[in-house]
């Protein structure tokens, strides 16, 4: 009669770590079919939508304090506009007080500024018209690139 080794009833058993008796990670003959597959795909969907999910959530968070910034970004310029025009009103009324001073005469001090200030909203006006003009803002060169992307795929044109 042969010694019975108590070691011989848990070779099968899992190993601590995860590991089955042969090493593969498996604890024993029947996790290691379809069924183990099958749970490693599950695996791997689950973790991968927790992934997408927290990048999404990481995004939206992004976004938001992107959205903060371009926020009180418009409320600084626009405060700054404010402050712009004020002073710009402020040094039109200097310059009507000092050159009525040269000139002796208030009402022609203030048609010499204003002549002057219509001229310069003239001219920038014209500028504006001109840089925004329909001809001006036409994508010209996407046109174009367009264009002889068709002619190549149709064949009409040779690289």
């Amino acid at each position: 009669m042969t010694e019975h080794d108590p070691r011989d009833d848990d070779r099968d058993a899992p190993r601590p770590g995860g590991t089955g008796p042969d090493g593969t990670g498996y604890g024993g003959g029947d996790d290691r079919g379809p069924r183990a597959l099958y749970q490693l795909i599950a695996d791997a969907l689950r973790e991968a939508t927790e992934l997408a999910s927290k990048e999404f959530a990481l995004f939206r968070a992004e976004l938001a304090e992107n959205i903060s910034r371009l926020i009180a970004g418009i409320v600084m310029l626009m405060i700054a506009a404010i402050f712009g025009v004020a002073t710009i009103v402020l040094l039109t009324s200097a310059l009507v007080e000092w050159i009525a001073v040269l000139v002796g005469s208030d009402a022609l001090a203030a048609l010499i500024v204003a002549g002057v200030t219509l001229a310069l909203a003239i001219i920038f006006a014209l500028i504006a018209r001109n840089r925004l003009s329909l001809t001006t803002l036409e994508p010209k060169r996407t046109r174009e690139s367009v264009n002889r992307d068709g002619d190549i795929f149709s064949g009409r044109r040779r690289r």
